[in-house]
This record gives C-alpha cells, sequence and structure tokens, in this order.
C-alpha cells in the first residue's frame, strides 16, 4: 500500500513526472499564462496523498495551520525549533530531504519536478489556508 502511495504521490506513477497533468495540458507556466493556481496544484501534485489540509494524521503532516507557527525539525541529524514560514514551506518543497517535522523524520518525501513559479503558488496557497482559520 505505501509502496503504491509513493508512485502515485506528487504526480509520480508510472509515468514519468514531467510536471504535467495530461499529455494534452502541461501545468508549466508560460509568459502569456495566468499565474497556476495553488489549490489546482496541490490537487494535481497529489500532495493530498499524505498532506491533509483539515489537520487529519496522514503519511505526511497536515499543512492546514501551520503557517507562523513553531514547529520541531531534524535538520543533518540536529533537532531544532523554527517558525514555519514562506521559506520553510519552500524549502520543503525543493528540498524535502533538508530538514523534517520531528514527528515524520523517518518518513520519505517525493520530490515533484515542478517549477519555482508552481512552488510559488502552492506555497501563497498554504499560507491562505493559515490565514482562514
Amino acid at each position: 500500500m505505501l509502496a503504491i502511495m509513493f508512485l502515485t504521490a506528487c504526480g509520480g506513477g508510472s509515468e514519468k513526472n514531467t510536471g504535467s497533468i495530461d499529455s494534452n495540458r502541461s501545468t508549466r507556466e508560460t509568459s502569456t499564462d495566468k499565474p497556476p493556481n495553488g489549490e489546482e496544484l496541490f490537487s494535481n501534485y497529489r500532495c493530498f496523498a499524505c498532506h491533509s489540509l483539515e489537520g487529519r494524521v496522514m503519511y505526511g503532516p497536515p499543512l492546514n495551520g501551520l503557517y507562523g507557527k513553531e514547529i520541531s525539525v531534524i535538520r543533518q541529524g540536529e533537532e531544532l525549533t523554527i517558525l514555519v514560514d514562506r521559506d520553510y514551506f519552500t524549502r520543503a518543497i525543493e528540498d524535502p530531504d533538508y530538514e523534517k517535522v520531528l514527528e515524520y523524520k523517518n518518513r520519505i518525501m517525493t520530490k515533484p519536478d515542478i517549477s519555482e513559479n508552481e512552488i510559488d503558488s502552492i506555497v501563497d496557497y498554504l499560507i491562505g489556508l493559515g490565514k482562514e482559520e
């Protein structure tokens, strides 16, 4: 079951993850496209397969209500308390192994093939979730 979750999470699966939603439509932003929608990207990259937006405990940590809070992480073998800010969310997507939430330190997050604009949109979406609560 976990193997299936890993293969399908973050846009993975039997096909190589190229950042495409399907063969006809890409999520990549071009100079004439509007900025990508963070909520759609969260769904398209299947982030919900591991992360709850309602506080449920899943394979990965819940992402709602994190923005602006202090959390304990492991970074290079050292336990730290950090503030969840824009930089934290960005790092967590770009390099999920850099630091891990303490309670999830033995879990592996796949690294999606995702553009900077898409990361920014997802981060904006996650920050917005924290402001809604």
